[in-house]
């Protein structure tokens, strides 16, 4: 146990002794790491049990975990939110890939992910995020965990075990789309399926679509969030909203089905969903950039930072991640952020597969992408490269960058590599189609 989660679990044994917490109320890396760090539920489950303030608990709680541990801990709504944590904390509460998807593979009961693809009541860019939020959870399942069980409906799921195994499904949805765009269909799979799971159930659905299902579906969907065995997720499309122009004549289901007719092979597929799934204002669905001719793919980002790690920084500074996690030995102050998400990314990733948490996922994987992009083109930096000056500051940036693209490198590449060193050989300085 980490010393945050002693302490925390601590202080509620102390003070509210009556309470037993969920384990999600443990300290947990901040979906949104310009908001904070580190966060924690607790004060709010304490709260609902006792019916009590969660604001109030919240501080409480606080005065008793800031004697132990400096940083600048508040409290928001009702979580526990520290930043300016210490490198020690940061590092025991950073879980490792290893640490988070060992043994998961070829588990007895796979993990079940299922689209319900809204019908008409829904425009049909908005089922194609949906399709593409979804498709990405299953990408990252197949990825990090050897494989899951994906629907779309009204399509009965299936096992998925590879990369294209889940492309055949979402493309097969994608087509439906385009082909029913006006039909009415408020049905959904016999939830009665997925009662009883060893892991919950994730349903990716829409607002609109969701508000008109029969009764007895909304009832299975409180009662299996209830009972820990579902999990339903409905993305925001305020992102629709984030561009100061017209966007009917981009969104139009002919404009969005030229696009898709253009996508042309796995990798090209692959770049769409996780552009659909990011946080990429929906004015970039415009085809010139939905395509990445202007590198507005969050995959292709990632896969030219893997290429650009492999060229420049010596395979000598690669190593486990357990070796780079111990070269941060203290964060420094102008590259935080970007030491913050390399440290962070596989508990994100990791919640992002488990909780359908990918738009947070790809935000965060995103930014680190763009830091880390910067990191490597800055002229200083650049200079230690090629004199081989390697200062404390040039070999912890080093392991930053390597630590965070060796976190993230099965969702960019077949397959799952241990090492950056044994990603070369399979995959050695090839960048991505058309690079």
């Amino acid at each position: 146990m980490s010393t945050l989660s002693h302490l925390l679990s601590e202080s509620l044994r102390r003070r509210y002794p009556s309470v037993e917490v969920s384990p999600r109320a443990r300290f947990l890396p901040m979906l949104d790491l310009s908001k904070g760090e580190v966060s924690s539920t607790a004060a709010i489950e304490v709260a609902r049990t006792l019916r009590g303030d969660a604001l109030v608990i919240a501080r409480d709680l606080v005065s008793d975990l800031e004697r132990h541990v400096p940083g600048a801990w508040s409290v928001v709504a009702g979580y526990i939110v520290l930043t300016e944590t210490p490198s020690h904390i940061l590092r025991e509460e950073s879980k490792l890939r290893g640490e988070l998807f060992d043994g998961t593979s070829g588990r007895a009961e796979p993990r079940t992910i299922i689209c319900l693809v809204p019908d008409s009541t829904t425009p049909v860019y908005a089922r194609l995020r949906l399709i593409a939020c979804s498709a990405l959870q299953a990408l990252l399942a197949v990825a990090f965990e050897g494989g899951c069980r994906v629907g779309f409906e009204p399509e009965v799921p299936r096992f998925v075990s590879t990369q294209d195994e889940v492309l055949d499904l979402a493309q097969d949805a994608v087509n439906r789309c385009f082909q029913s765009e006006g039909e009415t269909r408020l049905s959904y799979v016999v939830p009665q399926e997925f009662l009883h799971r060893e892991t919950p159930v994730v349903v990716w659905s829409a607002h609109h679509y969701h508000d008109r299902l029969s009764r007895e579906v909304k009832q299975w969907f409180v009662e299996a969030r209830n009972a820990g065995t579902g999990i339903l997720k409905i993305p925001s499309d305020g992102w629709l909203l984030s561009r100061e122009r017209a966007l009917s004549e981009l969104l139009s289901s002919s404009a969005l089905a030229k696009v898709v007719r253009r996508l042309s092979g796995r990798e090209a597929w692959l770049r769409w969903i996780h552009h659909m799934a990011s946080s990429i204002p929906s004015g970039d669905l415009d085809p010139a950039v939905a395509l990445y001719d202007e590198c507005a793919s969050p995959r292709w980002s990632l896969q030219v930072l893997h290429q650009r790690v492999l060229q420049l920084i010596p395979p000598s500074m690669h190593g486990s991640e357990r070796q780079l996690l111990e070269r941060i030995v203290s964060l420094p102050l102008r590259d935080r952020d970007l030491f913050l998400r390399a440290l962070l990314l596989p508990g994100l990733t990791a919640r992002a597969v488990r909780e359908g948490e990918v738009v947070a996922w790809s935000t965060v994987a995103e930014d680190f992408a763009a830091r880390a992009h910067a990191v490597l083109n800055a002229p200083h930096y650049r200079a230690a490269l090629q004199k081989s000056d390697f200062t404390d500051e040039v070999m912890q940036i080093n392991a930053g960058l390597v630590l965070g693209i060796i976190g993230i490198l099965p969702a960019i590449t077949e397959g799952s590599c241990v090492s950056l060193q044994q990603n070369t050989l399979h995959n050695k300085v090839r960048g991505p189609e058309g690079v």
